[in-house]
């Protein structure tokens, strides 16, 4: 590989791309590209797609190389969608109770939280678990999952239709496996790094591999979904139609299926977005939080319950730098 196009592929923001111009350099290349890339990030005179592509393949080769525990794919695809079968017939039917932090929760949360844990621990006894309702200390295992048994509890407890099941799986503190199950949609995404993003569907239209929106600006006839705190003290200055669907996972999933251009929700935990992660970068979006440092890696011994973020994400970089600027007034980048 020639030089200009080593950085025409670290440029793309393809992953694939980035990968293979990563895999092109020699161990002790790496550690001064990585440097270039971050001060590219940094640094005020570049303009803002050129650090938002600096980004991107930094957050590309952050991942070392892994190999998937046997199964965990299948495996996780499966215990999400038996999980979300047996809530489908409870959502409308609960009543919720308040939290120390003001969000609901109900029996059906607390009960899906422990038949997930506990059926990770049963097939993977050395893994952590990382979960909204259970263990919310992360203990620096090499593999972690972090699970939300029920991503949208009030859409849940009143029978609105936005909420879901959220597992990932974490490698060294970063997310390389994401499952989001959707009952009431009849819709299950997934995805491991470097494999692409994939839905499947009950009715099995739409089933395959998907991809997010390729637009390059904004326009009154896209849609933006936008969390309902994200509104306060005043709608973000997005000229799209805003939907505020009420779950951070449904949102993203949004994004990465191509039916939301982008989104912005400035109240997050890591559980809201962990299994996400993978699915949004291998659709070809782009996310970012304004987390000092990045939420991921997690940090070892750290109580996620009490780290909370906002995150930005965009269907191309075009859109992302346009956000940033539009969302300036509540999104900064630390």
């Amino acid at each position: 590989m020639k030089l200009d196009q080593f950085w025409e592929y670290v440029f793309s923001e393809e992953a694939e791309k980035v990968r293979m111009a990563w895999d092109w350099l020699a161990e002790d290349e790496r550690t001064s590209v990585r440097d270039h890339l971050e001060q590219i990030t940094r640094d005020p005179d570049r303009i803002e797609a050129q650090r938002v592509a600096a980004r991107y393949a930094l957050r590309v080769v952050a991942v070392p190389a892994f190999t998937l525990p046997d199964g965990a794919l299948e495996f996780a695809r499966e215990l999400a969608q038996g999980i979300g079968e047996r809530l489908k017939f409870a959502s409308g039917q609960l009543i919720a109770s308040t939290k120390n932090d003001g969000t609901w929760v109900t029996a059906s949360d607390i009960e899906a939280d422990q038949r997930l844990a506990e059926a990770i621990l049963a097939r993977y006894p050395d893994h952590g678990v990382l979960s909204e309702e259970g263990d919310k200390v992360y203990r620096g295992q090499e593999w972690c999952w972090v699970i939300d048994p029920i991503d949208g509890t009030t859409n849940f407890t009143w029978g609105f239709p936005g909420w879901g099941v959220l597992i990932g799986l974490l490698y060294k503190g970063r997310p390389v496996l994401g499952v989001a199950e959707f009952p009431p949609v009849g819709q299950q995404l997934y995805a491991v790094r470097g494999e692409g993003a994939w839905r499947k569907t009950v009715t099995g239209y739409g089933d395959g591999p998907i991809r997010a929106a390729s637009d390059k600006a904004f326009t009154t006839t896209q849609l933006y979904a936008v969390g309902t705190r994200s509104l306060k003290p005043s709608p973000p200055n997005i000229p799209c139609k805003l939907r505020l669907p009420g779950s951070t996972g449904f949102d993203f999933a949004l994004l990465a299926c191509g039916a939301c251009v982008g989104v912005y929700d400035s109240t997050v935990h890591v559980w809201d977005i962990a299994a996400l992660w993978p699915i949004i970068e291998e659709s070809g979006a782009h996310v970012l939080t304004n987390h000092p440092g990045g939420i991921f890696p997690l940090r070892d011994g750290i109580d996620y319950s009490s780290v909370e973020f906002a995150v930005l994400g965009a269907a191309t970089s075009e859109l992302l730098s346009e956000s940033l600027v539009r969302l300036s007034d509540r999104f900064a980048l630390p």
